[in-house]
């Protein structure tokens, strides 16, 4: 039985578990949300939840390059109770300083982020909305509270996934994913479905936040010399810089659809286009999710100097991937198709412009696929071009949004995002 429970617990049980949890979970949040909210209140929810997401331009890909970064700084070092490091030495003095060095972002970042509060007020009053008079100041700032309080929590966790605790973390994110989630179904269906966005930060505050000081609070507050050795202009800036322009471009492709519509068209079609870019994105991420896995296997591959095998393992995989999106995508076509007249269904898309939105999440995934194979070689390609793809893409939907709608918005990143993005990635393999 202890065996079986060691098993069950393998960091890579855990990670598979929480990336389940997590997609089952969004999924019934989806579900949830045509239930219990009016087409205009799934619009206000879903544009509240992309605007609030602007605070990846605070974080800057950072919370994930932190787990490359204590990776290589802890090796030789070890917890004790309460999160003591030891031995003392220069190794310790310098985990110690990247440690304070990434909470003091994270604090920034978090006051940073209550400028969000103005930045939503008046992007809301603005907005050509609908009809209806909906009460979302309250729950917008509430949203933006909650995310300030969650966010120093962020390079906590990055910080010890890479010093090998990564079953903990995970538990710990599997907790407040569950918590999260159930928050926001009892908001969801007691009426007070607009605060449900802030129930994820809240969460994390309570889980994360708790967890981290009953374990590893003397990480935190453990003396340390002024000068520590640790450079984030050495350290982490060349690499955060190629990281940063990928979390913007993926920032402005994913949530800037919705602000548009909302802004230009009414709430109503941005609850739609909204529901339709979380599926779209949530079974994208599940299908590539094939070819992640393989990741360890091509980067032993080129580790080993087998170049020619970890492309034809990429391919492969890569294929395979593709081929699981593609039928997934079609089998919610047909469903839509079928069942067009009931919930959900009738909250997603028209069928025409939900097949041209599957289509160019297609080429996002891919384009997202190609860059972790590059990244096993050491290389960050399609990092920028992804960047111009989606700035040129918001443009252009945002000049022609107000006279040709959501198609117009979709028509744009289909064709320069989408065309731009398979013209890249060819580029890119002909290179290699």
């Amino acid at each position: 039985m202890r065996v079986l429970l060691s098993r069950l617990a393998a960091p890579a049980h855990v990670v598979a578990l929480q990336k389940i949890i997590q997609a089952a979970s969004g999924f019934i949040t989806a579900v949830l949300v045509t239930v219990f909210l009016s087409p205009e209140e799934q619009g206000y929810y879903y544009a509240i939840g992309s605007l609030l997401s602007g605070y990846v331009l605070l974080d800057l890909g950072l919370s994930g390059l932190l787990v490359q970064i204590s990776a290589r700084m802890f090796p030789g070092l070890s917890f004790r109770q309460g999160g003591q490091v030891v031995p003392d030495g220069f190794a310790r003095t310098a985990f110690l300083g990247m440690v304070a060095w990434s909470r003091r972002w994270y604090c920034k970042a978090a006051l940073m982020s209550l400028i969000l509060i103005p930045i939503g007020f008046m992007y809301f009053s603005f907005a050509k909305t609908g009809s209806l008079d909906i009460s979302w100041q309250w729950p917008w700032v509430l949203v933006v509270f909650s995310v300030a309080l969650s966010l120093p929590s962020y390079p906590a966790l990055s910080i010890l996934e890479g010093a090998g605790r990564v079953t903990e973390v995970y538990l710990i994110r599997l907790g407040h994913y569950l918590l999260g989630a159930l928050g926001a179904w009892v908001l969801l269906a007691t009426g007070l479905g607009l605060y449900a966005p802030a129930m994820a930060p809240l969460s994390i505050v309570i889980v994360a936040c708790g967890s981290l000081y009953m374990r590893y609070r003397y990480m935190y507050i453990e003396k340390r010399e002024r000068e520590s050795g640790f450079s984030w202009c050495k350290e982490v800036w060349p690499i955060q810089r190629k990281v940063a322009l990928s979390s913007l471009a993926n920032y402005l492709f994913l949530y800037s659809p919705i602000l548009i519509v909302f802004y230009f068209q009414d709430s109503a079609k941005a609850g739609q286009i909204g529901l339709s870019i979380v599926v779209a994105n949530l079974l994208g991420s599940i299908c590539a999710s094939w070819l992640i896995a393989k990741v360890p296997r091509i980067t032993d591959c080129v580790a080993q100097g087998r170049a020619a095998d970890s492309r034809k393992l990429f391919t492969v995989e890569f294929r395979k991937a593709l081929l699981m999106m593609f039928t997934a995508y079609g089998a919610v076509l047909f469903v839509v198709s079928c069942f067009n007249e009931i919930a959900p269904t009738t909250r997603m898309l028209p069928i025409f412009e939900l097949f041209l939105l599957f289509s160019v999440f297609m080429v996002f995934h891919g384009m997202g696929m190609f860059a972790v194979f590059f990244r096993a070689k050491g290389r960050e390609v399609l990092a920028s071009q992804s960047l111009v793809f989606s700035l040129l893409s918001l443009i252009v939907a945002c000049g022609i949004a107000k006279n040709f709608g959501v198609l117009g918005v979709i028509g744009s990143f289909l064709v320069f995002y989408g065309g731009s993005g398979l013209l890249g990635m060819w580029l890119e393999w002909k290179k290699s």
